[in-house]
């Protein structure tokens, strides 16, 4: 139907009022169906960052109960579009022995196809730490566990990831 052929059949009706903010409606409401499946089409799917390592790993507050470290961990985004990582948080282990809760309260910029850094706050349980330490830290390398949750997307749209990584992590390359 063309746009003519829609207006005579307007004015034949008399009160057209109705009938012209129905169809208004519905070409709004097909307007936006485009827009959004053409939005949802380029988005594709993500694919998960890539852990590289961790570094600049610093001391900020010790204590007997617990201490506070802030470190970055790189990442490599294996995606062809940039993002933001908007908040983290979760907790780690070494060798199977609780190290702490870590946040990430800043908003991380990514960029396409390249290393970033996510600086991390870590509030270590020193009383877990202590009581096994000597057994982690005589060893060359330790087993780092980590399990949390992420929020990150790009324009506007975010989704909540999960945070999972076990690996070996060299203790020389950490406190360079």
């Amino acid at each position: 139907m063309t746009g003519e052929m829609i207006m005579r059949i307007l004015c034949l009706c008399g009160d057209t009022y109705w009938l012209k903010s129905i169809i208004i409606m519905q070409l709004k409401r097909l307007i936006f169906t485009i827009l959004l499946m053409g939005t949802l089409a380029s988005c594709g799917k993500m694919k998960d960052p890539v852990f590289k390592g961790i570094e600049n790993v610093k001391m900020n507050g010790a204590g007997i109960n617990a201490s506070s470290v802030t470190l970055d961990i790189r990442y490599l985004n294996p995606n062809n579009f940039k993002g933001q990582l908007k908040q983290a948080e979760g907790d780690a282990w070494v060798d199977s022995v609780y190290l702490g809760h870590f946040i990430v309260d800043s908003t991380v910029m990514i960029p396409a196809n390249s290393d970033f850094l996510v600086p991390v706050k870590l509030a270590i349980d020193m009383k877990q730490m202590l009581k096994h330490s000597l057994t982690a830290f005589l060893n060359e390398e330790v087993m780092l566990k980590i399990t949390g949750k992420a929020r990150a997307g790009k324009s506007g749209v975010y989704k909540n990831f999960s945070l999972n990584y076990n690996g070996k992590q060299n203790l020389k390359e950490l406190f360079r």
